[in-house]
């Protein structure tokens, strides 16, 4: 085969294996780069293992730096991240969530030892973290810390919260019952109604109800006491308390043990204290004097005092002590309960004889209300009837007077008229007198012309009858002109 042929088949086989090589290598950088790859999903993170590095020393369980070999402390958050898959390892863990109402106390895995008195890791130590996780989401390293959940204390309304220090400074005082703020013990302070997220470790809160209670006594803790004549009294009654709300931490530490704070009150303060009361005060009197009222109401004015008194000394305030039955022997409560029954009775009749001589006199005085209101309106009718008869009088004189007046008035214009009506025929008369007297010297001047009145007379009478005549004579129709036509015609049918 000649060189050329050679040298060109060398060249071929030289470029395919570089082609080749190169192919290779891309996939090896592919293959390496994809293992390194770390991608952290949602609420998720990544633990850091290196398989490189400086040796844990003994007693380590997590590199503390980033060139030693072991977990790491620092986590990957989600995201994509890419670690040398020579160098790392890693492996996927949960956040950790903390739900409302819940918190979460870490627990360091690594560090120092605490000392034998220390409760709170501080920093660098292995043991409780202080600071506490509230409500969300966080990324932890479960290598690393430990979370424990638990829920907030919450103080509903009407109840305090009482604060014991776990951690703290030592007492001062270790003989008292509450100590100074900052040392360990049950502080005096307590804290109001709410929620509060508070290492447990560190800080105790317990809820105490402050408001009233109320306490029977009866069945197993009926009280019983000796009168002072030796017989056995029975009590059963009810008390109502509250603890004082300036004094519950000392209330708290002094009387509460394992049981219900209301069960350790009851139980150490008031019970002791009604037994004792009742015994005191009710050993003052005999069996039959519990019978009457007036003897239980002493009994318990004075139970009720000294019940107060005393639990007051003690942080426990008693607002009322209610005896509702207090129970002698039989043999003693029988026949006194038929004397008072008797009693009672003679005692209801006679109230009730009362009642019926309060109804008459009741009665009586009803009717005696009913007389003076129906003599109060007698009285206010003859009066109104006066007044009535005095106005109508009143306006009757006044329009006599007014008619009185207006007949004065009429009469006065009445003789007024006859006066003036007595004129006017008086001046009448006097012009009739005066014509008739002027007449009369008319006649008498004109008969003396004539010579005498006869001749007068019959010159008027002619004067008067010569028209009449010529009219009668001229009238051809008139009745005498047809009598006159009557008497012709007589004569000459003769």
């Amino acid at each position: 085969m000649p060189d050329s042929d050679i040298r060109t088949l060398f060249n071929r086989i030289v470029k395919h294996l570089v082609i080749w090589g190169a192919v290779a290598g891309l996939l090896i950088l592919a293959i390496f780069t994809t293992q390194g790859l770390v991608i952290v999903e949602n609420k998720k993170a990544a633990v850091l293992i290196r398989k490189t590095g400086d040796p844990l020393t003994t007693g380590e369980i997590l590199a503390t730096r980033e060139d030693q070999k072991g977990v790491q402390l620092t986590l990957l958050p989600e995201g994509w991240h890419w670690r040398s898959p020579y160098t790392w390892d890693w492996t996927y863990v949960d956040q950790v969530e903390i739900a409302p109402g819940w918190m979460g106390v870490q627990t360091r895995n690594f560090g120092k030892a605490l000392d034998p008195k220390q409760v709170i890791a501080l920093d660098g130590q292995k043991g409780v973290i202080q600071k506490v996780l509230t409500p969300g989401r966080y990324i932890i390293n479960p290598f690393a810390y430990t979370v424990k959940k638990y829920q907030a204390k919450t103080i509903e309304a009407g109840h305090v919260g009482v604060v014991t220090l776990r951690s703290g400074n030592e007492p001062r005082n270790p003989n008292e019952f509450l100590v100074e703020p900052g040392e360990r013990g049950v502080q005096k302070a307590t804290l109001p109604a709410g929620t509060y997220y508070e290492n447990p470790f560190e800080k105790d809160i317990t809820p105490v109800d402050i408001r009233s209670h109320r306490f029977d006594m009866v069945k197993e803790k009926i009280i019983k006491f000796p009168s002072l004549d030796g017989f056995d009294i029975t009590m059963e009654g009810t008390i109502e308390w509250y603890v004082d709300p300036s004094r519950v931490a000392e209330v708290f530490v002094k009387y509460v043990d394992q049981r219900d704070l209301i069960v350790c009150i009851t139980e150490e303060i008031i019970l002791p204290f009604a037994r004792a009361f009742s015994r005191i005060e009710g050993s003052k009197h005999l069996a039959r004097e519990f019978i009457g009222g007036t003897t239980r109401e002493k009994f318990q004015e004075e139970f009720l005092r000294g019940l107060k008194k005393s639990s007051a000394d003690l942080g426990i305030m008693i607002q009322s002590a209610l005896i509702r039955n207090i129970t002698p022997p039989e043999a003693i409560s029988k026949p006194i309960k038929e004397r008072e029954l008797a009693i009672r009775t003679r005692e209801m009749y006679e109230q009730q004889k009362e009642r019926e001589r309060q109804q008459r006199l009741l009665s009586m005085e009803e009717k005696m209300k009913d007389r003076k209101t129906q003599l109060t309106q007698a009285n206010a009718d003859v009066s109104v009837a006066v007044t009535k008869a005095t106005q109508e009088k009143e306006v009757a004189v006044i329009e006599t007077s007014r008619m009185l007046e207006v007949a004065r008035l009429q009469l006065q214009a009445a003789k007024n008229r006859a006066e003036a009506r007595v004129a006017e025929g008086k001046a009448k008369a006097d012009v009739v007198v005066f014509k008739n007297a002027a007449e009369a010297q008319g006649l008498k001047n004109s008969a003396a012309a004539f010579g005498d009145g006869h001749t007068y007379v019959r010159y008027l009478l002619n004067q008067k009858l010569a028209p009449a005549m010529s009219s009668i004579l001229s009238n051809t129709d008139g009745p005498f002109a047809d009598l006159l036509r009557r008497a012709l015609e007589g004569g000459k049918k003769k």
